[in-house]
């Protein structure tokens, strides 16, 4: 369950202001649920109310088998292909997850550091290996890198049977990657032509991942149809998907140029990366947009905690406060500390943690910067699912807010054309 709490924003965004909003927000409505309005572009909109069930067991074929030869799996993709998985093995996995409970996934693709694809070279030999690479085109230069270089790998080590240990999630009909794996006999998933990358994470690109993970992919897909259930069916002024996109533009254009993701939690920092992501490379154009980066609280407030409460006013912040229903610890400390402890004398770090976020917010909100509240709650699977359709819809939602097509990402071009201008 989401809930948001826009109490400590109100000095900045009333609720007299969203309701004369109402004219652009339901235009905004109206265009979005549209399928003709960036048509090709929504096929995410629907996708969780929609039957799954064949491209389900072709995944559970495929990480039944991977689990059965290898006991580590190297997951090759960057952006839309890696966030998201990444995200959710952080998210539903243990802070400290053994290499003896769950199969093991690695990732790589995501840079061009010989560093760490040389360090992982060095291991995989430990390992019995199979690899996934996610790619629509097969031509993005990082992924491509580490996919042929640990495809090499796996033909010098298994000769013929490296085939049997690749799966490509590409585009289901053409490009280089769908090609070469048919080539190869490699097995294959598609990515909708319709979902972009940062919008494909509850499709094969990253239940596939979280498959391999041992992870239970249903409860995920169940997370995000109650949410697609819920957020169609509110008003704008209940939705708080679009209330918290209604919010954020009202304060671009009251001047703020930065939206900061806050988590108090270690494993929903990687999801902040793939919120990045998402909002970054759907609003960032036009030379408008908020600028979104992630902080990790309370660790990040002994390094930016000066800058936020005392530099220029020029960010805001968005609370990430989840809470996770299926862990059962319940830490309390002792009732005898030393002398300047002894105000958390028998206080669990669950109270603690909540003392910090009440606090943090009073004195950033008196500070001059914004605050949303996003409160989410319930188990790790059912909540990641529900937390990704939820920003899916609100930045959407607010790219129709802002005029412009949010799910494009021209600007990324031009550095890959000078690349391969370098490189030939």
């Amino acid at each position: 369950m989401i809930r948001l709490d826009k109490t400590p924003v109100e000095k900045w965004v009333t609720n007299t202001q969203l309701t004369q909003f109402m004219s652009i927000g339901e235009l905004a409505h109206k265009q979005l649920w549209d399928m003709n309005v960036h048509k090709g572009s929504k096929g995410w909109l629907h996708w969780p109310a929609e039957d799954h069930h064949r491209l389900m067991q072709q995944m559970e074929a495929i990480a039944q088998r991977f689990r059965a030869i290898s006991d580590v799996t190297v997951v090759i993709g960057i952006g839309g292909s890696y966030l998201g998985a990444r995200a959710a093995l952080s998210m539903m996995q243990s802070n400290f997850a053994s290499e003896a409970d769950q199969m093991r996934v690695l990732f790589a693709g995501n840079q061009l550091s010989e560093s760490y694809i040389g360090d992982l070279l060095s291991i995989l030999d430990e390992h019995e290996v199979t690899v996934v690479v996610i790619s629509k085109s097969g031509g993005t230069l990082e992924p491509s890198a580490a996919f042929h270089t640990l495809r090499d790998y796996l033909e010098k080590r298994y000769g013929k049977g490296a085939a049997e240990r690749i799966c490509a999630v590409t585009d289901p009909e053409s490009g280089t990657l769908r090609q070469f794996a048919g080539d190869r006999g490699y097995v294959t998933l598609p990515i909708p032509r319709d979902i972009g990358g940062r919008y494909s994470v509850l499709t094969a690109v990253g239940l596939l991942p979280m498959m391999i993970a041992g992870l239970p992919v249903n409860e995920v897909m169940a997370g995000a149809a109650e949410a697609y259930d819920e957020l169609r069916q509110q008003t704008i002024l209940e939705n708080p998907a679009y209330v918290y996109a209604m919010i954020r533009h009202f304060l671009y254009l009251q001047g703020f140029a930065a939206e900061a993701l806050v988590t108090y939690e270690p494993q929903a920092a990687h999801f902040a990366g793939w919120w990045q992501q998402l909002f970054g490379e759907s609003q960032g154009k036009d030379g408008i947009g908020l600028f979104p980066t992630m902080l990790q609280y309370t660790t990040d407030l002994h390094s930016m905690g000066q800058y936020v409460q005392d530099a220029r006013k020029m960010l805001l912040e968005t609370v990430l406060d989840v809470h996770f229903t299926d862990t059962a610890h319940s830490i309390t400390l002792p009732g005898e500390l030393d002398e300047k402890s002894n105000y958390m004398s028998g206080k669990s770090f669950s109270e603690l943690q909540q003392v910090a976020v009440a606090s943090v917010i009073k004195a950033h909100t008196d500070a001059g910067v914004p605050n949303l509240l996003l409160h989410a709650e319930g188990n790790r699977p059912r909540l990641f699912g529900e937390l990704v359709y939820f920003f899916e819809i609100a930045c959407s939602f607010g790219g129709y807010l802002l005029g412009i097509n949010g799910f494009d990402q021209p600007g990324v071009e031009a550095y890959k054309q000078e690349m391969r201008r370098r490189l030939v």
